[in-house]
C-alpha cells in the first residue's frame, strides 16, 4: 500500500512537471506587445541608469549633511626669515643698557586646527533642495528616453507581422498554383492542355518560393534587431498577437513625460533663484587652534611652547553690486525659455495627433473599400480557374488574377496593421501608451 502511494505521488508530480513545461513553451511562443515594452524598460542598458542615479544622490545628500560635521585640519609650518624684529630703547646716560631678548630668526609651528558652522545662511539646505530635484529631472529624463524605445518596437513588431501575414498569403498562393498545375499535368497527359501552360505554372511557383525566401530573410533580420532591443532572444518561431488598443477618446491630452521634466527643470531653476539669496546671508562660525610652536603666542619667548586659541567667527558681504540681482534675472529668463519650449513641444505634439487621428480615420474607411474589392477578386479569381479550364484564358492570365486577389488581401492586411500603429503612435505620441 506504501508503495502504490509513492508511485502515485511520482506520477502526479510528472504530470505537473509536464503541465507546468508546456505552459511556459506556450507562454514563450506567443508574444505580446506589451511583454515587449516590459522587457525592453527591464533589460535596455539605460534602465539601470535609475538606480545609479538614485545612489549617486544618496552619497550627495551624505556629503552635504556633513557641511555640519567640524572641518579638522592640521598644519605645520618651518620657516627662516632675514631678520626678526628688535627692541631698542636709547637710555639716558648713566643707566645700565637695557637687555632685550633677541628672537630666533628659524620659527617652527604645528596646529590642529577646527571649524565649526554655526549657520551657513541656509546654503546646505537649499543645496540639498537642488540635489533631490536634480534627482526627479534626471531619472525622469531617463524614463522618457524608455518610453521612446515603444516607437522603436512598434516598427520592428509590426515589421514582423506584415512579413508573416504577407507569407500566409504566398503560402495559400502557392497552393492554389499547385493545385491547378497538377489538373494541367492531367490534361497534358490527355494531349488537351498545352506543356507551355504547366511552365507558366511552374514558374509562378518557382517566383512565389523566391518572394518566400525573401520574406524569411527579412524577418529573420526583424527578428534579431527585436531581440537586440529588448535584450533577449526571441525565437522566430514565436507568434506574435495583433493587438486591438482601445482609443478612450478622440480629444487631445498631452500626457509625455517630457512635460514633467519641463516642469521640473523649472522648479529646479526656482530653487537656484532662492539659493541666490544664501548669498547675502551672513554666515557664523567657530574656530579653534591648539598646537606648540617657536615662537608661540608669546613672541618673545624662545622656547617651543603650546598654544590654543578659540573664537568664533562672522562673514558677510553686505554689497554684491546687484549681481545678485542680476543672477536670478538670469535664472527668470532661463524660466521663460524653458516655458517656451514646452509649448512649442506641446504645439508640435497637438499638430502630431490631429495627423494620427486623420491616419486612423482614412484607414478605416479604406478597408472598407479593400473588404469590397476582395470579394469582387476571388469571384474573378474563380471565374479565371474555370477559364483556364476551359481554354479560354492563358495560364499567364490566370496568375495574374491570382496575383490581384493576393495583392488585394495583402493591401487589407497592410491597412489593417496601419490602422493599429496609427492608434498606437496616437496614445505614444499623447503619452498614455
Amino acid at each position: 500500500m506504501r508503495t502504490v502511494k509513492i508511485i502515485s505521488c511520482i506520477i502526479v508530480g510528472l504530470l505537473l512537471m509536464i503541465t507546468s513545461t508546456g505552459i511556459s513553451l506556450q507562454a514563450q511562443d506567443t508574444i505580446t506587445l506589451d511583454q515587449c515594452y516590459l522587457l525592453a524598460e527591464q533589460n535596455y542598458p539605460l534602465a539601470g541608469q535609475i538606480d545609479l542615479l538614485a545612489g549617486s544622490n544618496e552619497l550627495k545628500l551624505k556629503n552635504l549633511n556633513k557641511n555640519w560635521l567640524p572641518v579638522i585640519n592640521i598644519n605645520g609650518q618651518v620657516s627662516y626669515q632675514s631678520d626678526v624684529t628688535k627692541v631698542e630703547i636709547a637710555l639716558p646716560a648713566g643707566f645700565p643698557p637695557l637687555e632685550m631678548p633677541v628672537l630666533d630668526k628659524d620659527w617652527y609651528k604645528l596646529s590642529l586646527d577646527v571649524n565649526q558652522a554655526i549657520w551657513d545662511g541656509n546654503v546646505t539646505n537649499y543645496k540639498k533642495k537642488l540635489e533631490e530635484v536634480n534627482l526627479q529631472v534626471d531619472q525622469t529624463s531617463v524614463k522618457a528616453e524608455l518610453y521612446k524605445l515603444k516607437e522603436r518596437i512598434n516598427q520592428f513588431y509590426f515589421a514582423i507581422i506584415l512579413l508573416n501575414q504577407n507569407e500566409e498569403l504566398l503560402i495559400t498562393a502557392r497552393a492554389q498554383v499547385e493545385e491547378k498545375l497538377n489538373e494541367v499535368k492531367a490534361g497534358i497527359k490527355y494531349g488537351v492542355v498545352l506543356q507551355s501552360t504547366a511552365d507558366a505554372l511552374e514558374a509562378e511557383i518557382i517566383r512565389l518560393n523566391q518572394r518566400m525566401t525573401e520574406t524569411r530573410i527579412d524577418r529573420t533580420g526583424l527578428f534579431h534587431m527585436l531581440s537586440d532591443l529588448l535584450g533577449m532572444d526571441i525565437p522566430e518561431s514565436s507568434y506574435l498577437i495583433l493587438p486591438d488598443p482601445a482609443l478612450p477618446g478622440y480629444s487631445y491630452q498631452n500626457m509625455r513625460l517630457e512635460n514633467a521634466v519641463f516642469d521640473l527643470q523649472r522648479a529646479r531653476l526656482e530653487v537656484m533663484r532662492n539659493m541666490v539669496t544664501t548669498k547675502w546671508n551672513p554666515k557664523f562660525f567657530a574656530f579653534g587652534q591648539a598646537g606648540i610652536g617657536r615662537p608661540a603666542l608669546n613672541m618673545l619667548s624662545p622656547d617651543f611652547e603650546p598654544f590654543y586659541i578659540v573664537g568664533a567667527r562672522l562673514s558677510w558681504t553686505p554689497l554684491n553690486w546687484n549681481a545678485n540681482k542680476n543672477e536670478k534675472k538670469i535664472l527668470e529668463i532661463q524660466s521663460s525659455m524653458l516655458l517656451r519650449q514646452q509649448e512649442s513641444f506641446d504645439k508640435n505634439l497637438q499638430i502630431q495627433s490631429e495627423k494620427d487621428l486623420s491616419e486612423i480615420l482614412k484607414n478605416l474607411e479604406v478597408m472598407e473599400q479593400d473588404r469590397e474589392i476582395i470579394v469582387l477578386r476571388e469571384r474573378i479569381s474563380l471565374a479565371a480557374s474555370s477559364q483556364l479550364d476551359n481554354g479560354v484564358i492563358t495560364s499567364s492570365e490566370y496568375v495574374s488574377r491570382l496575383t490581384e486577389e493576393r495583392q488585394a488581401k495583402l493591401s487589407y492586411e497592410i491597412h489593417q496593421v496601419q490602422l493599429i500603429k496609427a492608434k498606437l503612435a496616437y496614445l505614444f505620441n499623447q503619452g498614455k501608451l
